[in-house]
């Protein structure tokens, strides 16, 4: 379903006029009216919303880095918004660990150590707002070190843009917003919307959550006595 799509079916709710498509952005478009432009404001945050209360698959995705001999800091090239799930390397299969910077900070100063990377720690953006990840030690030769993450998808601005999570509970949560900002039915049927949202959510990451029913089992690991 795309933007548009979503922003209609939270219009028909509303008992407001569909929209016919706009090029562009759509805050900069001069055809759209500025009470649709708030619903698909509206849209965009319950779009947050719903990718914030699960991991989900289709938002899932590899970024590998490839290592260079005295060089610690990378760029992810993800943006900022990213939750990491995973984190190895692809030459000898070690998983790295996240760290604090207080830790990168002690393993680097007085002298820095060297050798496969075992540990990563995030330590701001690049100049392209990418987040920066440090290694540690600090690698000696090329590797490829990946980064399995979950990434928000960007916020909807073009009519043609097609919605990455379950579109029901976006729409749902638009619909709600648009109930509660409108403020004329005391807050009753945005209560029963709010609701009918939680449990569409609900149903939405039940079967998104069936397809990774391993990620709920616990192991420890053995090792060779």
């Amino acid at each position: 379903m795309t933007y548009l799509d979503v922003i209609n079916e939270v219009l028909i709710r509303l008992r407001e006029s569909t929209v016919s498509t706009w090029s562009g952005d759509i805050n900069s478009s001069t055809v759209v009216a500025s009470y649709t432009k708030l619903i698909g404001s509206l849209v965009n945050d319950s779009k947050r919303d719903v990718e914030s209360f699960h991991d989900w698959l289709i938002l899932r995705e590899t970024k590998d880095i490839t290592t260079e001999d005295g060089t610690a800091s990378y760029s992810l090239s993800s943006g900022q918004e990213i939750k990491v799930l995973d984190v190895i390397n692809q030459s000898s299969g070690h998983h790295l660990i996240q760290v604090s910077r207080e830790y990168l900070n002690n393993v680097r100063y007085p002298s820095v150590s060297t050798g496969e990377p075992q540990y990563y720690g995030f330590n701001g953006v690049d100049s392209s707002n990418n987040l920066k990840v440090e290694l540690s030690p600090q690698p000696t030769e090329a590797q490829v070190i990946s980064f399995d993450i979950v990434k928000f998808q960007a916020e909807l601005t073009s009519a043609t843009t097609v919605l990455s999570v379950p579109e029901k509970p976006v729409i749902l949560g638009a619909w709600a917003r648009a109930i509660a900002e409108r403020g004329e039915d005391g807050g009753t049927q945005a209560s029963i919307v709010a609701v009918e949202y939680q449990n569409s959510l609900n149903k939405a990451i039940s079967v998104d959550s069936g397809m990774t029913d391993y990620e709920n089992d616990w192991f420890v690991k053995g090792r060779d006595l």
